[in-house]
């Protein structure tokens, strides 16, 4: 996860990251030739706390 945060160039947290499972596709096969770079899916769920309800105390 580190690695892929200072990919994207995140330098803080706020509100720019907010996703609750990152999901790869490849291929099983480990596809492509040996010193290519093969395209993958990935799928993104958000998460945000905004969204979930807390019960109230009364």
């Amino acid at each position: 996860m580190p690695q892929l945060l200072n990919y994207l160039r995140v330098d803080s947290l706020g509100e720019s990251i907010d996703w609750g499972t990152l999901v790869v596709y490849t291929c099983a096969e480990s596809c492509g030739d040996e010193n290519e770079y093969v395209e993958e899916f990935i799928w993104k769920q958000d998460f945000s706390t905004s969204s979930i309800e807390f019960p109230s105390s009364s």
